[in-house]
């Protein structure tokens, strides 16, 4: 049997460790609280780094539409000028083909090779 000595020792101590549970349970409520604010603050964010990516995607296609309609509108005011201009104008403007032009030397050889002249 315990002494009453002994029984309020034992009372003591449960009552300090029920103290220093409830201290322990204090604590980590406090760092889950933390953790959850830490949580929530990396997913705004996120969510502000996303929005960011999406606003520069949006821009960019903004930008290419721009510079396909300005394409369009350049060359659709070129085909009004050329739809415009006269006759000799329009002649004038058409694009020449590349033409290659031989020397006498040139010719000369080509006619060897080809077998048109004998040599």
């Amino acid at each position: 049997m315990k002494t009453v000595s002994q029984s309020q020792v034992a009372l003591v101590n449960a009552r300090q460790e029920l103290k220093d549970a409830l201290e322990r349970v204090k604590e980590l409520r406090v760092k889950v609280k933390n953790f959850r604010l830490d949580a929530a603050a990396e997913r705004a964010l996120n969510r502000s780094a996303r929005a960011a990516e999406r606003e520069e995607r949006a821009a960019a296609r903004v930008a290419k539409r721009a510079a396909k309609i300005a394409a369009m509108e350049a060359r659709l005011a070129e085909m009004r000028m050329r739809a415009l201009a006269s006759k000799q104008v329009r002649k004038a403007n058409r694009k020449a083909s590349v033409a290659v032009v031989y020397t006498p030397e040139q010719i000369a050889e080509l006619n060897k090779t080809l077998g048109l002249v004998e040599v």
